[in-house]
């Protein structure tokens, strides 16, 4: 929706007026005994001398009239005005604070006055001017436009919005101006304020579809996006075609996971015209977090080979393609993302993913070295480029890509969690401290940064009630993890709390049954339990599982 925002034209004729022969106006002497008729006849010789434009001549006579009355308010508005004509600024300036003090609600006086600080460029001065004239005649509108042409000059946005405010008294609720003032506001970034006047429209015209656009705008602003979401709904109500508010609305159902409503909204758009690539997507990309695949295909497919498709075609063909194992077309769909644009990072991401997927990481790995030379400040992909090292036990060379992510984005709980473990398989178990050391600091509410420091010092057999600590925490945040139960379950058969890990490992067990490493800690309780039978069981399972673990076949081979 364009926004007709609401301006007061102040006419250049405004400025061309203060120097053009604005009319004399008499302001009444204060009350004498006797009215000085010498002063009458210079003071109208003045007047007569100004109008044909000989201003020295005329300001003559006014000093004359001046002699026979001293009290005169309206004859040093005169001798004022005739030296402004001849750019004799100070004798204005001093016969205007003269005309003043005889009479302080003598709006001429204030009107020179402000003309003379408008052309010096003392706008504040000016202002004052033109705020006195108006609270002496709140009706004056030419003071009013010179105001509201100083507070935009000198970006007073927010006393302009009050210059306003003051209208609606005088002229009663106007919408225009009421929505001027909200966006005032708004750009003020006061919220409640631009929202309180754009009820006020509404109250004056409730099927206002701009007005219920604008307020959704606002309200999603507040961060109230269920009241945003009423409003765009009220306004497309009023206004059915109008593409600004089916979008947003369709942005704010898709934020709150209301898919459906975003394949309706879209579903009579796209049934009228088939080219409309934003229902389409849209509607596409709804249908596949409902996991509803087949129709994401149904609407994407026809148009794969159109030349003029937003990446976003691909990378939702290729994702489909991904998670149905059709490996060679999720590569080629997500090549077809990284050709539309080098930097896009979900090309990049989701391409290695997909031979991650398919157990190819040397293609993932290229895949990543690749990307960070075009994307060198993200941080994601420096993490997934360590871990397919890692995954390759390329441990020295995961170190760095690790790193680059940490500097990156020093929260990359990917980099966070997978660095020290990488640093431990080279045996620098201080570095490996350090870091998750540091990821608390930044995360101490870190699940996954809990548990594995807890195993990593309990397989070191160090600070091993400091380990528990951390894992009951780890396991209060996700209870039902498996690995986390195992671990809480491993440090206390270290602190020699036998029956009590035997539960915690059983708990994992029964998450995770094909687990090696969780069998053969099931096994090792049982044997510091004495059921050997159990211990031979377990660890029989856990060779089953991996047998070229010489570990626990030493075990078995010792029972």
């Amino acid at each position: 929706m364009k926004k007709q925002y609401f301006k007061i034209l102040i006419l250049s004729s405004l400025l061309l007026a203060c120097s053009a022969g604005s009319k004399l106006v008499h302001s009444s002497p204060k009350q004498q005994s006797k009215v000085s008729l010498k002063a009458r006849e210079y003071f109208l010789k003045g007047v007569f001398l100004q109008s044909e434009e000989r201003f020295s001549e005329a300001l003559v006579q006014f000093h004359k009239a001046l002699i026979f009355d001293t009290t005169s308010a309206t004859i040093h508005n005169s001798l004022a005005e005739n030296y402004i004509k001849l750019s004799e600024v100070e004798p204005a300036i001093y016969h205007l604070n003269k005309a003043k003090k005889l009479n302080p609600n003598n709006i001429e006086s204030y009107r020179l006055l402000g003309e003379i600080y408008l052309r010096q460029r003392k706008d504040h001065q000016a202002i004052e001017a033109y705020k006195t004239i108006l609270k002496l005649d709140p009706f004056d509108d030419t003071a009013r436009n010179f105001l509201f042409f100083l507070y935009e000059r000198t970006k007073q946005p927010v006393e302009k919005a009050k210059l306003y405010e003051n209208m609606l008294g005088l002229y009663g609720k106007n919408k225009t101006i009421l929505m001027y003032i909200a966006e005032v506001y708004e750009k003020q970034k006061d919220f409640p304020k631009a929202l309180q006047y754009t009820n006020m429209i509404l109250d004056i015209d409730s099927t206002d579809a701009e007005s219920h656009y604008y307020k959704a705008r606002l309200l999603e602003a507040l961060k109230k996006r269920k009241e945003a979401i009423n409003s765009y709904e009220t306004a497309l109500k009023y206004a059915p075609a109008d593409k600004d508010i089916i979008e947003n609305l369709a942005f704010l159902y898709r934020t709150t996971n209301q898919y459906q409503k975003v394949i309706d909204i879209y579903t009579p758009l796209l049934a009228k015209d088939e080219k409309n690539i934003i229902a389409r997507l849209s509607m596409a990309e709804s249908f596949y977090f409902l996991k509803k695949t087949d129709k994401t295909k149904e609407l994407l497919t026809p148009i794969e080979n159109n030349k003029v498709n937003p990446w976003g075609v691909y990378d939702l063909l290729g994702r489909v393609a991904l998670e149905e194992k059709d490996y060679p077309a999720a590569i080629r769909y997500f090549n077809k993302v990284i050709e539309k644009n080098r930097n896009n990072r979900f090309g990049w991401l989701f391409l290695g993913f997909t031979y991650s997927d398919m157990g190819d990481l040397v293609n993932a790995e290229k895949t990543f070295k690749k990307a960070v030379t075009y994307l060198q400040k993200d941080a994601a992909l420096w993490s997934w480029l360590g871990i397919t090292l890692q995954r390759q036990e390329k441990f020295a060379e995961a170190i760095e890509p690790f790193q680059k992510a940490l500097v990156r984005d020093p929260r990359n709980i990917n980099a966070l969690s997978s660095l020290p473990v990488v640093l431990e398989e080279l045996d620098m178990f201080a570095q490996s401290d350090s870091v998750y050391e540091k990821g608390l600091k930044l995360l101490p509410n870190n699940a996954l940064l809990l548990n594995n420091y807890a195993y990593s010092l309990s397989e070191r057999g160090l600070r091993l009630e400091v380990s528990l600590e951390m894992s009951r925490k780890s396991l209060e945040l996700a209870p039902e993890n498996s690995s986390y139960l195992d671990t809480i379950g491993w440090i206390l058969f270290k602190l020699h709390k036998y029956e009590e890990a035997r539960d915690y490992i059983l708990q994992s067990i029964r998450l995770r049954p094909n687990s090696p490493i969780v069998l053969d800690h099931l096994g090792d309780v049982y044997y510091k339990l004495g059921d050997y039978s159990n211990a031979r069981k377990n660890w029989e399972k856990a060779i089953e599982l991996k047998p070229d673990n010489p570990t626990v076949k030493e075990k078995i081979a010792n029972l």
